[in-house]
């Protein structure tokens, strides 16, 4: 996984809300040249997300166009990842998610998050659970005031490959031998956003200490995931890459990638779950779905109740599932 991990000292910290704002605004920093459509794309991927988040807080992205070096990657995304010293990095986060989630009667299983005391994590031989960290732009939906003065007002950047054919206006369809690249900003802003795994970094190193990140509280090996509340706070969530590891609420159990056949940060492959599936076809068109939003609502964002049209959530095997052979991977 690409991000940053930057240490915040919890001491001097509070939790303030701007009272100007109303709403979730993604400002996209592009550098001179970049393609105006692809502009506007991006402006309407970040409004996808903009009209269904209402914390009252400024994101920040820088994007462009580069080689990634590999022919299957259309895009990936590093976010600004900060976590507390001083004191239980784990906790710290952990209390803000809870009070966060207090006044929302559908997150009233956030309150049941294992204590630091309570928590029961497992994880390849080697690593070593050390606490939690999280994307900037998640700590801003939780409260913490002053990150952009502290920090800088970056909150993360998004790179699309050179490699692809993209088409910039999906309002007629996506060409058959195209890439929609409004799927492809959505899918990454998901990512600066929260939606993210540390099993990817475990993935890819051979040891040492990890920072969980807040969406791995609600990952568990399918089987033994809970079905209660207490089963909540007392069960194993999983950092190991492989076998079948799932999400649950316990209202919801969806399947996540494994972070071995893809990238964990994702929900599993092929299953038209939402815009946070790691692969996309060409001339494919999902959308944001509102298993992709619970997912943010839980690690700390407020999600409107405004419905958005039926036509919008319309998945199935008609959109997803074209072949393997043909999809390329979205990256974090």
């Amino acid at each position: 996984m690409r991000t940053k991990s930057i240490r915040l000292t919890l001491i001097g910290c509070c939790i303030l809300f701007s009272q100007s704002a109303v709403a979730l605004v993604i400002n996209i920093n592009s550098p001179v040249g970049f393609d105006p459509n692809a502009l506007l794309a991006f402006e309407r991927a970040a409004t996808q997300w903009e009209t269904r988040i209402f914390d009252p807080i400024t994101i920040t992205i820088n994007t462009n166009f580069v080689n990634l070096g590999d022919p299957d990657v259309i895009g990936n995304a590093s976010s600004v990842q900060l976590t507390y010293t001083g004191g239980d990095s784990y906790t710290a986060i952990r209390d803000l998610m809870v009070a966060d989630a207090a006044n929302e009667t559908d997150d009233a299983i956030v309150a049941y998050l294992p204590t630091s005391g309570e928590l029961q994590v497992v994880a390849p031989v080697g690593f070593n659970v050390d606490g939690m960290a999280a994307s900037k732009a998640n700590l801003k939906a939780l409260g913490v005031a002053d990150l952009d003065a502290i920090f800088g007002a970056g909150d993360g950047e998004i790179n699309f490959n050179t490699e692809f054919s993209f088409d910039f206006d999906n309002s007629d369809g996506v060409g058959a031998d195209m890439i929609d690249f409004e799927t492809v900003a959505a899918h990454e802003i998901g990512h600066v956003l929260g939606f993210t795994s540390v099993v990817d970094l475990i993935a890819s190193t051979t040891g040492g200490d990890v920072l969980m990140r807040p969406l791995d509280l609600f990952r568990f090996q399918d089987g033994t995931d809970p079905s209660t509340e207490t089963e909540f706070t007392h069960a194993t969530r999983s950092l190991v890459p492989g076998g079948d590891p799932i999400f649950d609420d316990i209202a919801n159990e969806i399947l996540m990638s494994d972070g071995l056949s893809q990238q964990a940060s994702h929900w599993k492959d092929h299953l038209g779950i939402g815009i946070m599936d790691p692969t996309l076809e060409f001339g494919e068109l999902p959308l944001l779905s509102e298993l992709d939003l619970r997912a943010l609502d839980l690690i700390g964002y407020e999600i409107t109740a405004i419905p958005l049209p039926a036509a919008f959530w319309l998945f199935g095997s008609g959109i997803i599932g074209l072949g393997y052979l043909s999809r390329s991977r979205m990256g974090v």
